[in-house]
């Protein structure tokens, strides 16, 4: 996913690149490090309520 389609994907189930699991897309983060910008998403778990996953917003995929 691109930081252009956070927007429109927020609060939408999402899945991981390589993973079966279904998430909840709750939040983006946009940090400044040492090597630039970062950009990622604040995922929950469906399954496990309270279970929240940070990730590379490159490895996020809309569910089709």
């Amino acid at each position: 996913m691109e930081s252009k389609d956070v927007k429109s994907a927020l609060n939408t189930h999402v899945k991981l690149t390589d993973s079966d699991a279904d998430y909840l897309f709750t939040g983006y983060i946009f940090r400044k490090g040492k090597k630039g910008f970062l950009h990622q998403a604040e995922l929950l778990d469906v399954k496990n309520g309270n279970s929240v996953v940070i990730a590379d917003l490159k490895d996020v995929e809309e569910n089709k």
